[in-house]
Parts: C-alpha cells; structure tokens; sequence
C-alpha cells in the first residue's frame, strides 16, 4: 500500500481511501477479537505492512510482532525495546515514545496506528513531512503535535463532489480521534469498523469498481512490478504460548 500511497503519478479517488480504511479497520477490528476470551495485538502497523490483493483490497500483514492481549503487562521492565517490543517509530503512539519504562503494547496502540495509516491515506505523505528528521518527529509526537495537515487541507480544497467532502471529513474525524493523546480516549476498532462500513455501504458497487478499474489502468503503467513480501503469518501463531511459530515463512506476492 505504502508504494500507492506515494506515487502521485496515481490519482486515488476519494471512495477508494474510504474503502481501504474501512477494510484495513475491518482487519483490526478482527485480529482484537478474533474470539470470545482474548484478543490479538498487531503491534507494528504501517502502510508498509498493508498489502494489496488484485482488486485493491487491504490485507493486515507481518503479523511477527503480534501478541495475545492476555500475555501483556502494565510495563516492559526495561527501557530498551525487544525485536518483537519495537514498534516503527513514525506510527507509534506517544506512551510508547515516552522516556522510562514503556507500556506493554496493548490495542489503543493499534488504534493510534490506525490514526497515522488514515492521515496517510488522505494526505498520501509520510507521517515525517514537514520534519527535519525522525528524532524532530518523536519529539514533536510526545509534545503533542500530529503530522501535518497541510495536503489534507489542499486535497479538500480541490474536491467540488458533496459526496467527497463528507468522506474526507468522516476520515478526518476517525484520524483525529484514533490519535488521541490518551489511550482510554481512543474509539474501539469495532465502532470506527462499524462507522466506515456504515459510509461504505452508502456508495453504489459501480462508483467503487471504477475507481477500482481506474487506479489499476494507472498502476500498471507506473507500478508494473511485482511486490513481494516476506511476513510471519498468522496461521504459525500458537494461542497457547502467545508467540509465533517462525520455524516456517510466508511469502505473500501481489501483482502490485
């Protein structure tokens, strides 16, 4: 996703960014309560880790850093993050970024992510623009500031559709209550999923295909090639020890 996203070669219609938010919620709203009893963190979500199928729908990816919510604490007794502990930092939320003992991961971190993947996918820019450097971001993140909204700002100047409008303002709203600056204040996976799927559904499948058949005409022009992707899945993972089998590696291959 993240090579779509940054191509401005390729115009992404408005309902297409709807529709991949709505199914990337979908995914996370699944892996959190993926049973009765426990749910699955995610722990590192990013476009990068968003992968594509033929049609442009969003599949979660890299599930290596996951792990059940019933094996996290309230702390990581140490300051250095793990391999698994370690978020990327660009998508991580400011309690993860805070100097001292750093939380367990837990769903709002996933919720927070989800925050800064919407602000991608409307600005179609790196959470890093207007910063000099990664430590200007984090430091910039935990005083409480967020990525620009300055394209965003520009793509809503651009738009005359009413229709439009109102899916960029729904997907403003979801970004800026996704990465809220207090865990508890972040919306569930399963009302944000249950809110762009309620937008979603408002579209005709027509107006989606379109814009579907649309990006794809302009994608194999300037994204010919074949993207692969080595990931953990999520088929290793054992619900017993909370960890992944890694003994074995899926290689997921779009034609994007």
């Amino acid at each position: 996703m993240r090579r779509l996203l940054h191509d401005q070669n390729i115009p992404l219609p408005i309902v297409l960014r709807l529709r991949m938010c709505a199914e990337i919620a979908s995914g996370i709203s699944f892996i959190h309560n993926f049973n009765s009893q426990q749910g699955l963190l995610h722990g590192d979500l990013k476009p990068d880790n968003i992968l594509l199928s033929q049609d442009l729908h969003c599949i979660i990816g890299d599930f290596g850093g996951a792990r059940l919510m019933k094996y996290t604490t309230s702390t990581v007794n140490s300051s250095r993050p793990t391999q698994r502990d370690q978020m990327t930092r660009a998508y991580a939320p400011p309690e993860r970024l805070a100097d001292g003992p750093r939380p367990k991961p837990k769903k709002e971190h996933d919720t927070y992510s989800f925050g800064i993947i919407v602000h991608s996918v409307l600005s179609r820019e790196t959470p890093l623009e207007m910063f000099r450097d990664e430590t200007d971001y984090v430091e910039a993140i935990k005083r409480g500031d967020r990525p620009d909204r300055r394209a965003i700002e520009i793509l809503k100047e651009g738009i005359t559709s009413e229709v439009e409008k109102s899916i960029i303002d729904i997907l403003e709203s979801v970004m800026t209550r996704c990465w809220q600056e207090i865990p508890d204040e972040r919306p569930n996976m399963p009302h944000v999923r249950n809110e762009l799927n309620t937008h979603l559904g408002k579209l005709s499948p027509e107006t989606i295909q379109q814009s579907v058949t649309s990006v794809l005409s302009y994608m194999r022009f300037f994204l010919p090639s074949k993207t692969t992707h080595h990931c953990v899945p999520l088929r290793n993972f054992n619900t017993r020890t909370g960890d992944f089998h890694t003994s074995m590696s899926l290689v997921m291959v779009t034609r994007f």
